[in-house]
């Protein structure tokens, strides 16, 4: 199976000829120890697929001949945007590259009330984080990049959510409605908007004036059984449940 590997490349021909320089080369070159003869397909998410012959390549540059442009492979009808509390540690990093496989379309790093990591500590690692979702996009052979926006606080982020609006809650009771119940009551919605927007809670939890907030601004809260878990695995299993629920899994 011919790699694929995000690039902004633009317009290009077949029998044309494309350059690529900067980190890219230096991947293919010295970590992935491509040659010349090679193919590889370029993807940027918005003008097709170009496949590639690698002509020279060494760590700085890379000349390629454009054997064909083909058409990107096509992303979920439904958008979904998960609205994720960050997380300590590595666990957030994992989710972005899980979440981007199954088919985010984008990640709003989330501050709410009990988060425990601050805007200036994830500052720095906007480039990392990018750099994930790229590779992630890659590997599971996605179309597109997901977008990953800079932390915001959680009223923000009620303001301006698109789509129909889900906030899973530990608390709930028997009578809180799943994700599955949710969206089936909100079908027409949800394929009228073609949007979701998943709001995950911190480790410590919403805090009650969150969750009336939430109900406020139009969310539905839903549950995902009885079990707690991990902020990072609420974000994942709850992006699955909706992309399951619009037919985007199989």
């Amino acid at each position: 199976m011919t790699r694929r590997f995000y690039s902004d490349h633009g317009a290009a021909d077949a029998g044309g000829r494309i350059e690529i320089g900067g980190a890219l080369a230096h991947r293919l070159s010295k970590v992935l120890r491509m040659r010349s003869g090679e193919e590889i397909i370029l993807f940027d998410g918005a003008t097709g697929d170009l496949r590639l012959r690698i002509d020279e390549i060494n760590d700085r540059r890379l000349t390629a001949t454009v054997l064909e442009r083909i058409e990107s492979p096509p992303e979920a009808r439904v958008k979904v945007n998960l609205y994720q509390s960050i997380t300590k540690g590595d666990r957030f990093e994992w989710l972005l590259e899980k979440a981007t496989e199954i088919g985010v379309t984008r990640f709003a790093p989330l501050l709410t009330a009990r988060s425990v990591v601050k805007p200036e500590a994830g500052a720095n690692r906007a480039e990392r984080w990018r750099r994930i979702v790229v590779e992630a996009a890659e590997q599971s052979g996605r179309g597109a990049v997901p977008d990953i926006e800079a932390p915001q606080g959680f009223a923000d982020a009620l303001a301006s959510a698109p789509g129909v609006l889900l906030l899973p809650y530990e608390a709930a009771d028997e009578r809180t409605p799943s994700v599955q119940a949710a969206l089936d009551a909100e079908v027409d919605a949800l394929f009228a908007l073609a949007e979701v927007s998943i709001f995950i809670g911190p480790e410590g939890g919403y805090e009650d004036a969150e969750v009336q907030a939430a109900r406020d601004a139009g969310a539905t809260i839903v549950t995902m059984g009885r079990r707690v878990l991990r902020s990072e695995t609420a974000g994942l299993i709850a992006a699955t449940l909706v992309m399951q629920a619009a037919g985007e899994l199989g």
